[in-house]
């Protein structure tokens, strides 16, 4: 699964280690110890992944029914 940030920033959640709200900012603390920041708050990060999670499943699915077309 994957964490999606601002515009084209995606993390993999494996990578994640922590996301700490301070603030005005959301910082994504990995495990290699570097950190990352966004301005959304946990909860809407959360609700963009699954959005995108289930919009490339939507996707995904009627690619499937037009190759089964063929």
């Amino acid at each position: 699964m994957f964490l999606v940030l601002e515009q084209n920033t995606f993390v993999h959640i494996d990578r994640v280690l922590a996301l700490v709200r301070e603030g005005n900012e959301t910082a994504i603390i990995l495990r290699d110890g570097s950190v990352m920041a966004t301005g959304f708050q946990p909860m809407t990060v959360a609700r963009r992944s699954e959005e995108f999670i289930k919009r490339g499943m939507k996707l995904a699915s009627k690619v499937k029914e037009e190759g089964d077309k063929k």
